[in-house]
């Protein structure tokens, strides 16, 4: 609580950014008129920013519910984990919501327009996805759980986020087919297809073209994903990304402890240790400049940097540090239904991040794009975690 107090008082509105565009166009424009005209030629997120419009003058309203969402996205992932909420699962999951990179939780959490747009619909959404497996679904809950998906469904990063992982919820729990669920999920679908089939999508993709990315639309489908992988390789180049390093590390010891030994994964985890090991010692990236700008090169995509060696050598090094993971996972996890879920969350993760290159705004986006992945690293922790329980527990 006091961590969620010190957030509420330092949260405020930035005047040269997004903050002020949104707190001052309804002084000369209707709201109404506004998400209409924005509806046309710009976005389809109209329930998001009617709130934004309503609420983002009010400042209590902000910084009461930054605060709340951290907390409803805390609570759900211990839900989401252990079936309950419990305060050991929540603590952990806030206090690794706060440590998540501040370039990120600035621009996706605790900048005002950030938190409208991401952590307001990644809390919604992590929360319907708890109420998929809970053992009691009352009414009112259902009830409430049918209305935020008017809300999470129109972020394009957020619905994906939900659909993919209640269909691997669907897949492999059979508890969590029940009529009530599919209704959540098919009223999900049809807000996000309301969502992405807005005219405003396609006028806006072709002004930011021009806006950011000129010669973007001539791209082929391999040089786009390579601007998505970029955006990966960007989160993967972070110092200290603990949410990461704290996956990483316990999965290095749930396969110390019960893993499938072999040349595969002996490869794999001298991998991932020594990027947990180059991501610590850099510290700010000052202490080995020269071995951290070859295998962990922190600097923005640039012209030069297309035929620089040491960028090469850096995306090598992150993708084989994605692959030993993976292989990991398949060498540790012996419970299917644990591997299915911590898999699929971080291929999500993966995937939602490359999906990023399909947008001529991958790089105006900043890092708030990112703040999914770093959600999905939080929830495979606290799941694995979860199983060690579990497993110290039954050899008891």
């Amino acid at each position: 609580m006091l961590l969620l107090f010190l957030l509420s008082l330092s949260v405020h509105l930035d005047l040269v950014t997004d903050d002020h565009y949104f707190s001052t166009i309804t002084q000369n424009v209707n709201i109404i008129d506004q998400l209409i005209s924005r509806y046309q030629v710009w976005t389809g997120r109209i329930p998001l920013e009617a709130i934004m419009l309503y609420t983002i003058n009010y400042s209590f309203f902000w910084k009461i519910a930054v605060p709340a969402c951290l907390l409803l996205l805390s609570t759900s992932i211990s839900r989401l984990v252990c079936k309950k909420v419990t305060l050991l699962y929540t603590f952990m999951a806030l206090l690794l919501l706060f440590m998540i990179p501040s370039m990120i939780n600035t621009n996706a959490a605790w900048w005002v327009t950030g938190f409208y747009i991401y952590l307001l619909p990644v809390s919604l959404a992590t929360y319907a996805l708890s109420f998929l497996l809970a053992d009691q679904q009352h009414k009112i809950e259902f009830f409430l759980v049918c209305l935020t998906t008017c809300i999470f469904a129109y972020t394009e990063q957020v619905g994906i986020y939900f659909l993919f992982i209640a269909f691997i919820i669907f897949c492999i729990y059979k508890r969590a087919r029940s009529y009530k669920n599919f209704c959540v999920y098919i009223l999900t679908c049809i807000n996000f297809l309301i969502l992405i089939t807005a005219p405003g999508n396609y006028i806006r993709f072709s002004q930011e073209i021009w806006r950011c990315f000129p010669d973007y639309s001539y791209y082929s489908f391999i040089q786009k994903l390579c601007f998505g992988f970029d955006k990966l390789h960007q989160i993967f180049v972070f110092y200290w990304n603990i949410p990461l390093v704290a996956f990483i590390c316990i999965l290095v010891v749930l396969y110390a402890l019960y893993g499938v030994k072999s040349l595969a994964s002996h490869i794999s985890i001298g991998t991932v240790i020594g990027y947990v090991s180059f991501s610590l010692l850099q510290w700010n990236g000052r202490s080995f400049p020269q071995f951290g700008n070859n295998f962990l090169n922190t600097n923005l995509l640039n012209a030069e940097k297309w035929v620089s060696a040491s960028m090469y050598v850096s995306y090598f090094f992150v993708m084989m540090v994605v692959i030993s993971l993976i292989i990991l996972m398949i060498s540790t996890l012996k419970n299917n239904l644990v591997l299915l879920m911590v898999l699929s969350l971080f291929l999500l993760g993966i995937f939602d991040t490359l999906l990023i290159g399909f947008s001529p705004t991958i790089y105006v986006s900043n890092f708030r794009v990112d703040y999914v992945f770093e959600v999905c690293c939080i929830i495979n922790f606290l799941l694995l975690m979860h199983y060690l329980f579990q497993i110290n527990q039954q050899n008891q």
